[in-house]
Protein backbone atom coordinates (compact mmCIF):
# COMPACT_ATOMS: atom_id res chain seq x y z
CA UNK A 1 0.00 0.00 0.00
CA UNK A 2 0.84 3.35 -0.32
CA UNK A 3 1.24 5.25 2.75
CA UNK A 4 0.20 8.58 3.37
CA UNK A 5 3.17 9.89 4.06
CA UNK A 6 4.68 8.85 1.12
CA UNK A 7 1.59 10.63 -0.47
CA UNK A 8 2.08 13.72 1.26
CA UNK A 9 5.71 14.50 0.33
CA UNK A 10 5.23 13.41 -3.11
CA UNK A 11 2.64 16.15 -3.19
CA UNK A 12 5.07 18.53 -1.48
CA UNK A 13 7.72 17.84 -4.05
CA UNK A 14 4.97 18.44 -7.01
CA UNK A 15 3.77 21.89 -5.56
CA UNK A 16 7.29 22.92 -4.57
CA UNK A 17 9.09 21.50 -7.70
CA UNK A 18 6.53 24.03 -9.31
CA UNK A 19 7.59 27.50 -7.63
CA UNK A 20 9.49 28.20 -10.62
CA UNK A 21 6.84 27.91 -13.08
CA UNK A 22 4.03 29.57 -9.70
CA UNK A 23 6.73 32.88 -9.48
CA UNK A 24 6.76 33.52 -13.17
CA UNK A 25 2.97 33.78 -13.26
CA UNK A 26 2.78 36.02 -10.12
CA UNK A 27 5.32 38.16 -11.51
CA UNK A 28 3.69 38.97 -14.68
CA UNK A 29 1.41 41.44 -14.11
CA UNK A 30 4.74 43.44 -12.35
CA UNK A 31 6.45 43.32 -15.16
CA UNK A 32 4.05 44.34 -17.90
CA UNK A 33 2.94 47.29 -15.43
CA UNK A 34 6.78 48.31 -14.39
CA UNK A 35 8.81 47.39 -17.23
CA UNK A 36 8.70 48.90 -21.50
CA UNK A 37 7.16 46.32 -24.02
CA UNK A 38 10.70 46.00 -25.59
CA UNK A 39 12.53 45.22 -21.48
CA UNK A 40 9.49 42.61 -21.07
CA UNK A 41 10.70 40.98 -24.65
CA UNK A 42 14.23 41.25 -23.40
CA UNK A 43 13.36 39.52 -20.35
CA UNK A 44 11.82 36.49 -21.75
CA UNK A 45 15.04 35.80 -23.93
CA UNK A 46 16.98 36.37 -20.85
CA UNK A 47 14.99 33.94 -18.82
CA UNK A 48 14.94 31.39 -21.61
CA UNK A 49 19.25 31.49 -21.87
CA UNK A 50 18.96 31.54 -18.67
CA UNK A 51 17.77 27.49 -18.63
CA UNK A 52 20.11 27.02 -21.59
CA UNK A 53 23.62 27.91 -19.91
CA UNK A 54 21.82 26.18 -16.73
CA UNK A 55 21.58 22.98 -18.52
CA UNK A 56 25.13 23.28 -19.41
CA UNK A 57 26.64 24.02 -16.18
CA UNK A 58 24.45 21.60 -14.29
CA UNK A 59 26.10 18.83 -16.61
CA UNK A 60 23.32 16.22 -15.99
CA UNK A 61 24.55 15.96 -12.66
CA UNK A 62 21.44 16.60 -10.53
CA UNK A 63 20.29 13.14 -12.39
CA UNK A 64 23.25 11.74 -11.75
CA UNK A 65 23.18 12.64 -7.60
CA UNK A 66 19.75 11.08 -7.18
CA UNK A 67 19.94 7.74 -9.27
CA UNK A 68 23.71 7.32 -7.35
CA UNK A 69 22.16 7.99 -4.07
CA UNK A 70 20.71 4.19 -4.75
CA UNK A 71 24.12 3.24 -5.62
CA UNK A 72 26.15 4.57 -2.63
CA UNK A 73 23.21 4.98 0.07
CA UNK A 74 24.96 1.85 2.37
CA UNK A 75 28.07 2.89 2.19
CA UNK A 76 28.70 5.80 3.89
CA UNK A 77 32.37 6.95 2.77
CA UNK A 78 31.52 6.09 -0.53
CA UNK A 79 28.80 8.07 -0.35
CA UNK A 80 30.46 11.02 0.75
CA UNK A 81 33.32 10.60 -2.06
CA UNK A 82 30.13 10.67 -4.90
CA UNK A 83 28.82 13.81 -3.07
CA UNK A 84 32.46 15.41 -3.55
CA UNK A 85 32.90 14.26 -6.46
CA UNK A 86 29.71 15.71 -7.69
CA UNK A 87 30.70 18.90 -5.88
CA UNK A 88 33.97 19.38 -7.62
CA UNK A 89 32.51 18.35 -10.69
CA UNK A 90 30.15 21.04 -10.37
CA UNK A 91 32.36 23.62 -9.71
CA UNK A 92 34.87 22.52 -12.33
CA UNK A 93 31.86 23.01 -15.82
CA UNK A 94 30.37 26.07 -13.90
CA UNK A 95 33.79 27.67 -13.50
CA UNK A 96 34.77 26.39 -17.26
CA UNK A 97 31.42 28.42 -18.62
CA UNK A 98 32.07 31.47 -16.60
CA UNK A 99 35.49 31.38 -17.89
CA UNK A 100 34.06 30.99 -21.79
CA UNK A 101 31.60 33.69 -20.86
CA UNK A 102 34.07 35.95 -19.73
CA UNK A 103 36.05 35.61 -22.68
CA UNK A 104 33.31 35.49 -25.35
CA UNK A 105 30.04 36.65 -23.55
CA UNK A 106 30.06 39.67 -26.24
CA UNK A 107 30.65 37.81 -29.32
CA UNK A 108 28.22 35.05 -28.31
CA UNK A 109 25.58 37.19 -27.23
CA UNK A 110 25.84 39.07 -30.76
CA UNK A 111 25.27 36.35 -32.67
CA UNK A 112 22.34 35.12 -30.74
CA UNK A 113 20.69 38.14 -30.05
CA UNK A 114 21.93 40.20 -32.71
CA UNK A 115 18.16 41.14 -33.77
CA UNK A 116 17.56 42.10 -30.01
CA UNK A 117 18.38 45.27 -29.21
CA UNK A 118 17.84 45.52 -25.94
CA UNK A 119 19.48 42.23 -25.27
CA UNK A 120 23.29 42.88 -23.99
CA UNK A 121 25.98 40.75 -22.31
CA UNK A 122 27.17 43.60 -19.81
CA UNK A 123 26.23 43.61 -17.40
CA UNK A 124 22.85 41.27 -17.46
CA UNK A 125 23.96 39.09 -19.82
CA UNK A 126 26.91 37.81 -17.11
CA UNK A 127 24.21 38.07 -14.31
CA UNK A 128 21.91 35.80 -16.12
CA UNK A 129 24.94 33.18 -16.38
CA UNK A 130 25.65 33.47 -12.73
CA UNK A 131 22.41 32.97 -11.97
CA UNK A 132 21.80 29.88 -13.87
CA UNK A 133 25.54 28.06 -12.68
CA UNK A 134 24.43 29.00 -9.06
CA UNK A 135 20.57 27.50 -9.54
CA UNK A 136 22.70 24.06 -10.80
CA UNK A 137 23.99 23.82 -7.48
CA UNK A 138 20.79 24.44 -6.10
CA UNK A 139 18.55 21.87 -8.76
CA UNK A 140 21.35 19.32 -7.84
CA UNK A 141 20.75 19.22 -4.24
CA UNK A 142 17.36 19.27 -4.39
CA UNK A 143 17.38 16.22 -6.68
CA UNK A 144 19.02 14.55 -3.68
CA UNK A 145 17.03 15.98 -0.97
CA UNK A 146 13.89 14.16 -2.96
CA UNK A 147 15.54 10.93 -3.28
CA UNK A 148 16.71 10.40 0.11
CA UNK A 149 13.19 11.29 1.02
CA UNK A 150 13.73 14.81 3.16
CA UNK A 151 10.42 16.56 2.09
CA UNK A 152 11.04 19.35 4.86
CA UNK A 153 14.48 20.73 3.76
CA UNK A 154 13.52 20.49 0.13
CA UNK A 155 10.24 22.29 0.99
CA UNK A 156 11.78 25.32 3.11
CA UNK A 157 15.27 25.45 1.16
CA UNK A 158 12.93 25.94 -2.34
CA UNK A 159 10.08 28.22 -0.03
CA UNK A 160 12.90 30.33 0.76
CA UNK A 161 14.38 30.69 -2.89
CA UNK A 162 10.31 31.50 -4.30
CA UNK A 163 9.99 34.03 -1.37
CA UNK A 164 13.47 35.87 -1.79
CA UNK A 165 12.65 35.43 -6.18
CA UNK A 166 9.33 37.71 -5.56
CA UNK A 167 10.20 39.67 -2.63
CA UNK A 168 13.93 41.10 -4.31
CA UNK A 169 12.30 40.75 -8.23
CA UNK A 170 9.19 43.77 -6.68
CA UNK A 171 11.54 45.30 -4.74
CA UNK A 172 14.08 46.21 -6.95
CA UNK A 173 11.16 46.99 -9.50
CA UNK A 174 9.71 49.62 -6.96
CA UNK A 175 13.22 51.31 -7.09
CA UNK A 176 14.06 50.85 -10.29
CA UNK A 177 11.56 50.98 -12.78
CA UNK A 178 11.67 50.59 -16.47
CA UNK A 179 15.24 48.47 -15.99
CA UNK A 180 15.95 45.03 -15.99
CA UNK A 181 17.28 45.15 -12.49
CA UNK A 182 14.25 43.72 -10.86
CA UNK A 183 13.69 40.96 -13.23
CA UNK A 184 17.70 39.95 -13.31
CA UNK A 185 18.91 40.65 -9.80
CA UNK A 186 15.44 39.48 -8.46
CA UNK A 187 16.72 36.27 -9.78
CA UNK A 188 20.54 36.49 -9.00
CA UNK A 189 20.39 37.67 -5.32
CA UNK A 190 17.88 34.72 -4.39
CA UNK A 191 20.47 32.52 -6.20
CA UNK A 192 23.41 33.03 -4.38
CA UNK A 193 21.86 33.14 -0.99
CA UNK A 194 20.15 29.80 -1.71
CA UNK A 195 23.71 28.49 -3.52
CA UNK A 196 26.15 29.68 0.14
CA UNK A 197 23.06 27.60 1.74
CA UNK A 198 23.50 24.64 -0.12
CA UNK A 199 26.55 24.51 0.16
CA UNK A 200 27.14 25.15 3.51
CA UNK A 201 24.68 21.98 3.81
CA UNK A 202 26.64 19.90 1.49
CA UNK A 203 30.07 20.52 2.90
CA UNK A 204 29.17 20.32 6.63
CA UNK A 205 27.25 16.85 6.08
CA UNK A 206 29.18 15.31 3.80
CA UNK A 207 32.49 17.00 3.92
CA UNK A 208 34.61 17.60 0.89
CA UNK A 209 36.22 14.19 0.04
CA UNK A 210 36.23 12.82 -3.45
CA UNK A 211 37.32 9.61 -5.88
CA UNK A 212 38.25 11.28 -9.14
CA UNK A 213 37.72 7.48 -10.59
CA UNK A 214 34.10 8.52 -10.62
CA UNK A 215 34.68 10.90 -13.18
CA UNK A 216 34.45 8.55 -15.91
CA UNK A 217 31.66 7.23 -14.61
CA UNK A 218 29.70 10.47 -14.48
CA UNK A 219 30.59 11.13 -17.76
CA UNK A 220 29.03 8.24 -19.62
CA UNK A 221 26.13 8.52 -17.28
CA UNK A 222 25.64 12.67 -17.69
CA UNK A 223 26.45 12.80 -21.70
CA UNK A 224 23.05 11.50 -22.96
CA UNK A 225 20.80 12.98 -20.28
CA UNK A 226 22.35 16.03 -21.48
CA UNK A 227 20.99 15.27 -24.89
CA UNK A 228 17.90 14.95 -23.52
CA UNK A 229 17.86 18.08 -20.98
CA UNK A 230 19.03 20.03 -24.12
CA UNK A 231 16.48 18.73 -26.54
CA UNK A 232 13.75 19.21 -23.59
CA UNK A 233 14.79 23.35 -23.74
CA UNK A 234 14.55 23.11 -27.44
CA UNK A 235 11.11 22.32 -27.34
CA UNK A 236 10.35 24.59 -24.10
CA UNK A 237 12.34 28.07 -25.47
CA UNK A 238 13.48 27.91 -28.85
CA UNK A 239 10.55 29.63 -30.53
CA UNK A 240 11.52 33.00 -28.21
CA UNK A 241 14.42 33.29 -30.18
CA UNK A 242 13.26 32.45 -33.67
CA UNK A 243 10.61 34.60 -32.66
CA UNK A 244 12.79 37.57 -31.99
CA UNK A 245 14.71 36.80 -35.40
CA UNK A 246 11.83 37.11 -37.60
CA UNK A 247 10.47 39.71 -35.65
CA UNK A 248 10.94 41.91 -32.61
CA UNK A 249 11.36 41.41 -28.34
CA UNK A 250 7.65 43.62 -28.15
CA UNK A 251 6.20 40.31 -29.77
CA UNK A 252 8.62 37.88 -28.13
CA UNK A 253 6.77 39.57 -24.93
CA UNK A 254 3.53 39.13 -25.83
CA UNK A 255 3.53 35.01 -27.32
CA UNK A 256 6.11 34.46 -23.76
CA UNK A 257 2.79 36.62 -22.04
CA UNK A 258 0.30 33.75 -23.55
CA UNK A 259 2.90 30.70 -22.98
CA UNK A 260 3.24 31.64 -19.22
CA UNK A 261 -0.24 31.91 -18.76
CA UNK A 262 -1.08 28.33 -20.19
CA UNK A 263 1.58 27.45 -17.25
CA UNK A 264 -1.66 26.89 -15.13
CA UNK A 265 -3.14 24.29 -17.42
CA UNK A 266 0.29 22.84 -16.92
CA UNK A 267 0.66 22.68 -13.36
CA UNK A 268 -2.97 21.85 -12.75
CA UNK A 269 -1.89 18.10 -14.85
CA UNK A 270 1.24 17.77 -13.24
CA UNK A 271 -0.38 17.80 -9.98
CA UNK A 272 -3.48 15.31 -11.77
CA UNK A 273 -0.22 12.89 -13.07
CA UNK A 274 1.38 13.67 -9.62
CA UNK A 275 -1.83 12.05 -8.12
CA UNK A 276 -2.56 9.27 -10.44
CA UNK A 277 0.79 8.24 -10.84
CA UNK A 278 1.77 6.70 -7.52
CA UNK A 279 -1.36 4.56 -7.53
CA UNK A 280 -0.99 3.04 -11.38
CA UNK A 281 2.50 1.87 -10.30
CA UNK A 282 1.24 0.25 -7.23
CA UNK A 283 -1.52 -1.52 -9.53
CA UNK A 284 1.39 -2.47 -11.61
CA UNK A 285 3.37 -3.96 -9.00
CA UNK A 286 0.42 -5.79 -7.52
CA UNK A 287 -0.87 -7.77 -11.12
CA UNK A 288 3.28 -8.21 -12.29
CA UNK A 289 1.61 -7.78 -15.60
CA UNK A 290 3.35 -5.34 -18.42
CA UNK A 291 -0.34 -4.22 -19.73
CA UNK A 292 -3.47 -2.51 -19.31
CA UNK A 293 -5.83 -2.88 -17.00
CA UNK A 294 -9.91 -1.84 -16.63
CA UNK A 295 -8.43 0.29 -12.75
CA UNK A 296 -5.81 1.52 -14.52
CA UNK A 297 -7.70 2.79 -17.26
CA UNK A 298 -9.81 4.43 -15.08
CA UNK A 299 -8.09 6.80 -14.01
CA UNK A 300 -6.05 7.77 -17.20
CA UNK A 301 -10.04 8.50 -18.60
CA UNK A 302 -11.04 10.56 -15.49
CA UNK A 303 -7.87 13.16 -16.35
CA UNK A 304 -8.49 12.93 -19.62
CA UNK A 305 -12.15 14.55 -18.78
CA UNK A 306 -11.21 16.78 -16.71
CA UNK A 307 -8.69 18.06 -18.44
CA UNK A 308 -11.06 18.86 -21.43
CA UNK A 309 -13.45 20.46 -19.19
CA UNK A 310 -10.73 22.41 -17.77
CA UNK A 311 -8.88 24.00 -21.02
CA UNK A 312 -12.72 25.74 -22.45
CA UNK A 313 -12.49 26.88 -18.78
CA UNK A 314 -9.34 28.56 -18.88
CA UNK A 315 -9.99 30.45 -22.46
CA UNK A 316 -13.02 31.75 -20.93
CA UNK A 317 -11.98 32.89 -17.45
CA UNK A 318 -8.24 33.97 -17.65
CA UNK A 319 -9.44 37.32 -20.51
CA UNK A 320 -11.75 38.18 -17.53
CA UNK A 321 -9.15 37.81 -14.80
CA UNK A 322 -6.02 39.34 -16.58
CA UNK A 323 -7.03 42.92 -17.04
CA UNK A 324 -7.75 43.03 -13.73
CA UNK A 325 -3.83 42.92 -12.68
CA UNK A 326 -2.65 43.69 -16.05
CA UNK A 327 -2.98 47.63 -17.61
CA UNK A 328 -1.31 47.78 -20.54
CA UNK A 329 -3.49 46.70 -23.11
CA UNK A 330 -0.84 45.58 -25.76
CA UNK A 331 -0.22 42.00 -23.46
CA UNK A 332 -3.96 41.27 -24.36
CA UNK A 333 -3.14 40.14 -27.64
CA UNK A 334 -1.71 37.24 -25.96
CA UNK A 335 -5.61 36.14 -25.68
CA UNK A 336 -6.34 35.37 -29.47
CA UNK A 337 -3.55 32.75 -28.98
CA UNK A 338 -5.01 31.22 -25.68
CA UNK A 339 -7.29 28.63 -27.75
CA UNK A 340 -4.92 27.16 -29.31
CA UNK A 341 -2.08 27.49 -26.88
CA UNK A 342 -4.18 25.57 -24.52
CA UNK A 343 -5.73 23.08 -27.02
CA UNK A 344 -2.12 21.32 -26.76
CA UNK A 345 -2.96 19.89 -23.04
CA UNK A 346 -6.05 17.99 -24.44
CA UNK A 347 -3.37 15.65 -26.16
CA UNK A 348 -1.11 15.97 -22.81
CA UNK A 349 -2.81 13.12 -21.03
CA UNK A 350 -1.45 10.66 -24.17
CA UNK A 351 1.98 11.66 -23.37
CA UNK A 352 1.63 10.63 -18.97
CA UNK A 353 0.20 7.29 -20.28
CA UNK A 354 2.83 6.30 -22.74
CA UNK A 355 5.91 7.64 -20.16
CA UNK A 356 4.67 5.88 -17.50
CA UNK A 357 5.58 2.38 -18.13
CA UNK A 358 8.76 3.77 -19.03
CA UNK A 359 9.50 5.07 -15.79
CA UNK A 360 7.95 2.15 -13.90
CA UNK A 361 10.37 -0.21 -16.34
CA UNK A 362 13.28 1.63 -15.84
CA UNK A 363 13.46 1.91 -19.36
CA UNK A 364 14.77 5.66 -19.91
CA UNK A 365 17.64 5.22 -22.08
CA UNK A 366 14.93 5.94 -24.53
CA UNK A 367 13.79 9.36 -23.79
CA UNK A 368 17.25 11.21 -25.00
CA UNK A 369 16.12 9.60 -28.21
CA UNK A 370 12.65 10.47 -28.15
CA UNK A 371 13.10 14.02 -27.22
CA UNK A 372 16.12 14.71 -29.26
CA UNK A 373 13.69 13.61 -32.33
CA UNK A 374 11.17 16.39 -31.07
CA UNK A 375 13.76 18.39 -30.74
CA UNK A 376 14.18 18.43 -34.05
CA UNK A 377 10.75 18.67 -35.20
CA UNK A 378 10.29 21.67 -33.26
CA UNK A 379 13.26 23.72 -34.65
CA UNK A 380 12.27 22.58 -38.11
CA UNK A 381 8.67 23.35 -37.78
CA UNK A 382 8.96 26.72 -35.67
CA UNK A 383 11.46 28.05 -38.08
CA UNK A 384 9.61 27.99 -41.19
CA UNK A 385 6.00 28.45 -39.54
CA UNK A 386 7.15 31.51 -38.10
CA UNK A 387 8.98 32.48 -41.29
CA UNK A 388 5.69 32.02 -43.20
CA UNK A 389 3.05 32.80 -41.55
CA UNK A 390 4.13 34.73 -38.54
CA UNK A 391 3.36 34.50 -34.70
CA UNK A 392 0.77 32.64 -35.49
CA UNK A 393 3.56 29.98 -36.72
CA UNK A 394 4.71 29.71 -33.43
CA UNK A 395 1.21 29.20 -32.09
CA UNK A 396 0.77 26.32 -34.35
CA UNK A 397 4.16 24.81 -33.92
CA UNK A 398 3.56 24.91 -29.81
CA UNK A 399 0.49 22.94 -30.16
CA UNK A 400 1.64 20.73 -32.88
CA UNK A 401 4.24 19.14 -30.89
CA UNK A 402 2.31 17.89 -28.16
CA UNK A 403 0.45 15.26 -30.09
CA UNK A 404 4.04 14.65 -31.85
CA UNK A 405 6.24 14.13 -28.45
CA UNK A 406 2.82 11.79 -27.42
CA UNK A 407 3.34 9.71 -30.41
CA UNK A 408 7.15 9.27 -29.90
CA UNK A 409 6.57 8.24 -26.58
CA UNK A 410 3.73 5.65 -27.58
CA UNK A 411 6.14 3.93 -30.38
CA UNK A 412 8.85 3.39 -27.94
CA UNK A 413 6.70 2.66 -24.51
CA UNK A 414 4.55 -0.31 -26.99
CA UNK A 415 7.50 -2.33 -26.82
CA UNK A 416 7.15 -2.98 -23.58
CA UNK A 417 4.14 -2.46 -22.40
CA UNK A 418 0.48 -4.18 -24.32
CA UNK A 419 -2.01 -1.18 -24.37
CA UNK A 420 -6.00 -1.71 -23.76
CA UNK A 421 -7.84 1.11 -23.13
CA UNK A 422 -11.07 2.49 -24.40
CA UNK A 423 -10.17 4.42 -27.68
CA UNK A 424 -13.03 6.68 -27.48
CA UNK A 425 -12.52 8.20 -24.21
CA UNK A 426 -8.85 8.23 -24.81
CA UNK A 427 -7.88 8.65 -28.15
CA UNK A 428 -11.13 9.83 -30.35
CA UNK A 429 -12.28 11.93 -27.67
CA UNK A 430 -9.79 14.49 -27.36
CA UNK A 431 -9.09 14.20 -31.05
CA UNK A 432 -12.36 15.35 -32.05
CA UNK A 433 -12.04 17.84 -29.51
CA UNK A 434 -9.04 19.22 -30.96
CA UNK A 435 -10.21 19.69 -34.61
CA UNK A 436 -13.57 21.24 -33.15
CA UNK A 437 -11.64 23.95 -31.72
CA UNK A 438 -9.48 24.32 -34.72
CA UNK A 439 -12.41 24.45 -36.76
CA UNK A 440 -14.51 27.20 -34.30
CA UNK A 441 -10.83 28.78 -34.36
CA UNK A 442 -10.91 29.64 -38.41
CA UNK A 443 -14.94 30.42 -38.13
CA UNK A 444 -14.19 32.95 -35.22
CA UNK A 445 -11.08 33.84 -36.24
CA UNK A 446 -11.89 37.59 -35.68
CA UNK A 447 -13.89 36.93 -32.42
CA UNK A 448 -14.01 37.41 -29.00
CA UNK A 449 -11.86 34.51 -26.99
CA UNK A 450 -15.02 34.46 -24.87
CA UNK A 451 -17.13 33.37 -27.59
CA UNK A 452 -14.63 30.49 -29.00
CA UNK A 453 -14.51 29.34 -25.28
CA UNK A 454 -18.41 29.71 -24.57
CA UNK A 455 -18.33 27.51 -27.38
CA UNK A 456 -15.51 25.11 -26.66
CA UNK A 457 -16.84 24.67 -23.24
CA UNK A 458 -20.80 23.97 -24.57
CA UNK A 459 -18.86 21.07 -26.94
CA UNK A 460 -16.73 19.47 -24.49
CA UNK A 461 -19.39 19.49 -21.82
CA UNK A 462 -21.45 17.97 -24.03
CA UNK A 463 -18.81 15.01 -25.46
CA UNK A 464 -17.62 13.99 -21.93
CA UNK A 465 -21.58 14.26 -20.14
CA UNK A 466 -22.49 11.71 -23.33
CA UNK A 467 -19.08 9.42 -23.13
CA UNK A 468 -19.03 9.70 -19.07
CA UNK A 469 -22.59 9.49 -18.27
CA UNK A 470 -22.11 6.16 -16.75
CA UNK A 471 -19.51 6.94 -14.61
CA UNK A 472 -21.71 10.35 -13.55
CA UNK A 473 -25.11 8.74 -12.76
CA UNK A 474 -22.86 6.53 -10.45
CA UNK A 475 -21.34 9.46 -8.31
CA UNK A 476 -24.61 10.92 -8.80
CA UNK A 477 -26.34 7.97 -6.93
CA UNK A 478 -23.61 7.40 -4.59
CA UNK A 479 -24.16 10.95 -3.69
CA UNK A 480 -27.62 11.07 -2.57
CA UNK A 481 -27.59 7.07 -0.80
CA UNK A 482 -24.79 8.38 1.19
CA UNK A 483 -27.07 11.92 2.65
CA UNK A 484 -30.08 10.10 2.58
CA UNK A 485 -28.03 7.71 5.16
Amino acid sequence: MISKQFLKSSLVYTIIGALPYISGIILIPFFTNSLTTEQFGANALYFSFLYLIQIVSTFALDFYIGISYFEFKDNPQRFKQMIGTVLISLSFVGGLVLIVFLLLGKQIFHVVFHEAPSVFFYPFGFFTVLTAIFNGFIKTYSNLLINQQRPKRFFWINLMNFILVVTFSLLLLHFFPFTLYGPILGRLFPSVISFLLVSFFMIKEFGFTYDLKLIKQIRNFCIPLLVYSFSIWIVNYIDRFFINGFLNETIVGIYDTAVKLTLILDILQIGLNSAIQPKVFLIWQKTKKPGSNPEVNRYYNVMTGITLILIPLFVLVIPLLVPLVITKKIYYQAFAFLPLLSLGFASRVWFYLFIAPIFYFKHTKVLPRVFFISAIIQAIMTYFLIKYFSLMGAVYANFLIKPVQALLLYRESRKIFNYHFNRWKIVYLPIIFMCTVLLLSGIFRNSSPLLVGSFELLVSAGMVSFLYRKEISGLLKNRLSSSSS
